[in-house]
């Protein structure tokens, strides 16, 4: 994202360039938001690194069953 200072603003091109990478930023942070919420993913309380990654792929694997069925609902 590029930034505007005090008393530059930001140029044409440059609010086109912000608005791509929002919008795919929002894409990408989506899941995260969502795992957050629904599952308190905010910190881990399991000792070892594996158990850590285990962890957060069920996480990841529960998120996108959640989507899945979601979408399927929705096309319904």
């Amino acid at each position: 994202m590029i930034r505007a200072g005090r008393g530059h603003p930001l140029s044409d091109e440059e609010k086109k360039v912000n608005r791509i990478m929002s919008s795919i930023r929002a894409h990408v942070e989506h899941p995260y938001a969502a795992i957050r919420r629904s599952f308190h993913f905010i910190r881990i309380y399991v000792t070892t690194i594996k158990r850590v990654s285990v962890k957060a792929l069920f996480m990841c694997i529960n998120y996108n069953l959640m989507r899945a069925l979601f979408l399927l609902k929705k096309s319904n």
